[in-house]
């Protein structure tokens, strides 16, 4: 990988992911580089099924609000985060622009022509609603100017994304408050051995663990897609609907982060995972493995609190209630061989959830 006749090889750019994505003492990944803002590192391919899911439940389509909230979302971080930004039209210079795109995972880019109209290859990309939104937060802040962005794919591989310069007033994005306890994570070392290993680098393209593409997604994102989403949410058209409660949550929300949650409960139940409890401590383990290594929290003490294997989980912070509680949800299921419901609630200094079977037992 050639950066205006300065290389970075591989193995450094290995290095640099290790470095710049640190674990914390409460199950989050922070970004060093980034304010140490919480990210989830995730699957390609889950993170696909993840947004079709959403489609498919909500009956709206995801793609233009997807881009709004990452170009929003890139903005606002790259703000507060106060690293050096882009500068000029010419992107074959945005060195540290390009090592970015490439730590995170989420594709490459290049010029392709600079007119009226300014025409870029994304290539690789992650998802391209998510990829153009990021890219054109990246060309307004090189260039001072708002602009207009669409993109066509041009194959599996790349897309075709399309600014123009706009002249509407947009004020800069303001912070998300999350709507959840939250204490605020300490960097710590994993004692996770595996959690970097069979790390490779497809040059100038992605990295992959165990031959499987990662990248790693802002938490403000999703928050912000939520935001994007929520006025145009009227129901949920497919899987379950009564699985999960969400106390001193709104009802709209409510409706949303179950979609999240169901979305994610099938994708994590279908993956056909084997898990082994024998007691509550095995819980602790499962939430290592299933939630920690993702980066999406950690279980911080589980009790019983029925005959059926229901149990009781709390936990300090976690990247999103709704993806926390639909992983949770799909290892009770895989565990106890029935389906989960799940009710979450927060107070002054910890976050809940409830696992307990949907339906009632007969003792008979």
């Amino acid at each position: 990988m050639r950066f205006f006749g300065r290389e970075i090889s591989d193995e450094s750019l290995i290095s640099g992911i290790q470095k710049r994505w640190l674990t914390s003492n409460c199950g989050l990944i922070l970004d060093s580089k980034r304010f140490f803002h919480p990210v989830w590192r995730v699957d390609s391919i889950l993170f696909d099924d993840f947004l079709s899911g959403i489609e498919r439940r909500s009956g709206l389509s995801l793609g233009r609000r997807l881009a709004h909230a990452s170009s929003e979302s890139e903005e606002w971080i790259s703000i507060v985060s106060n690293n050096s930004f882009p500068k000029g039209r010419n992107p074959e210079r945005w060195k540290n622009t390009r090592l970015d795109w490439l730590e995170r995972g989420i594709g490459n880019f290049e010029l392709l022509d600079d007119g009226d109209e300014t025409r870029f290859l994304v290539k690789y990309p992650l998802n391209g609603p998510l990829c153009s939104g990021v890219f054109t937060a990246n060309w307004e802040r090189a260039t001072g100017k708002r602009h207009r962005f669409r993109w066509n794919h041009n194959n599996v591989e790349s897309l075709i994304l399309m600014i123009s310069e706009d002249d509407m007033k947009i004020p800069q994005p303001s912070k998300i408050s999350l709507p959840w306890f939250y204490e605020k994570p300490i960097v710590s070392q994993s004692d996770d051995l595996d959690f970097w290993e069979s790390l490779e680098v497809e040059s100038g393209k992605f990295w992959s663990i165990m031959g499987r593409r990662f990248a790693m997604i802002n938490q403000d994102l999703i928050l912000r897609f939520e935001d994007y989403f929520l006025p145009y949410l009227e129901e949920i058209h497919e899987g379950r609907k009564d699985s999960f409660i969400w106390v001193g949550v709104d009802k709209k929300r409510s409706l949303l982060w179950t979609i999240f949650s169901d979305t994610i409960r099938e994708i994590f139940y279908n993956q056909k995972h084997h898990i082994l409890i024998s007691g509550n401590t095995d819980w602790v383990y499962v939430s290592k493995r299933h939630l920690e290594r993702q980066g999406l929290g950690k279980i911080d003490s589980v009790s019983s609190i029925d005959e059926f294997g229901g149990i009781e989980i709390s936990f300090s912070s976690c990247y999103h209630p709704a993806i926390f509680s639909g992983i949770m949800s799909g290892c009770w299921e895989r565990a106890n061989g029935r389906s989960a419901k799940c009710n979450f609630s927060y107070g002054k200094n910890s976050n809940t959830i409830r696992l307990v079977s949907m339906n009632e037992i007969c003792l008979d």
